[in-house]
């Protein structure tokens, strides 16, 4: 455990990287954050190994974010996008520090926080997918709250209160504009996000679960049921075998 932020960056090789979530595969182009007192342990494939680089800050800042639940995050592991640019400003940022020690802390400062900003927007472009839009402005209100907050336990009368309708008159909208209800929107946005890790990552179907918005295995399993006829474990296994 650490006691600050750790951005951890792997660009060639891959291997293991085990925290309180499981353990999940990490290859080249990905990228893991830890936060203070997070336990964790990481290791590379025996003959393979990788090559990685890492940056530890802290600071008001970082910590007003993790206070805010700014970051959003349980895995910490994102896909990097662009990952040529991330890798240069990476090892620009490092080999600075190497030369420099502590002189250029705020611009080093500026620096980490342009590869954090890097990191957290592919964090949530893997898993947020985004939703359809509609002439109704109310039902575009409605939709943005499912799908940026579906991943907590919310429900339909969480939705009413952020939209300031009343929950018949919203169901009643959205019903006619979408052709769905409110809590079968909400069920796809989860299952959307889901199938996304499932497909995407190795992350143990327990991570899945809490970071799709799933109460349980048990809602998990009959959801993905109504939308692809598969158990959680089923659709991994076929979507990895083509």
């Amino acid at each position: 455990m650490l006691g600050e932020f750790c951005l951890w960056f792997i660009s060639r090789g891959r291997g293991v990287i085990d925290t309180k979530q499981g353990r999940q595969e990490i290859r080249a182009g990905q990228a893991c954050l830890y936060r203070p007192g997070e336990w964790h342990r990481h290791r590379p494939v025996p003959r393979i190994g990788w090559f990685n680089m890492w940056v530890n800050f802290n600071g008001e800042l970082p910590h007003r974010w993790l206070r805010e639940d700014s970051f959003q995050l349980d895995g910490n592991l994102a896909v990097i996008n662009n990952r040529e640019l991330f890798e240069n400003q990476f090892r620009h940022l490092v080999e600075s520090i190497h030369a420099s020690g502590t002189r250029n802390s705020l611009t080093f400062s500026w620096q980490a926080i342009g590869l954090l900003a890097h990191f957290l927007r592919d964090t949530a472009a893997a898993d947020k997918p985004k939703p359809a839009r509609f002439d109704d402005p109310i039902v575009n209100t409605a939709m943005d709250y499912i799908w940026s907050h579906s991943h907590n336990q919310i429900g339909v009368p969480d939705v009413a209160r952020h939209t300031g309708t009343n929950r018949r008159t919203l169901e009643r909208r959205f019903k006619a504009a979408t052709g769905t209800t409110l809590l079968n929107e909400i069920q796809r946005c989860r299952t959307s996000r889901a199938a996304l890790l499932l497909r995407e990552t190795s992350a143990p179907l327990k991570y899945v679960i809490g970071r799709a918005g799933f109460a349980g295995y048990q809602q998990q399993r009959q959801t993905f049921h109504k939308h692809f006829g598969l158990s959680p474990e089923s659709y991994r296994a076929r979507r990895r075998n083509g």
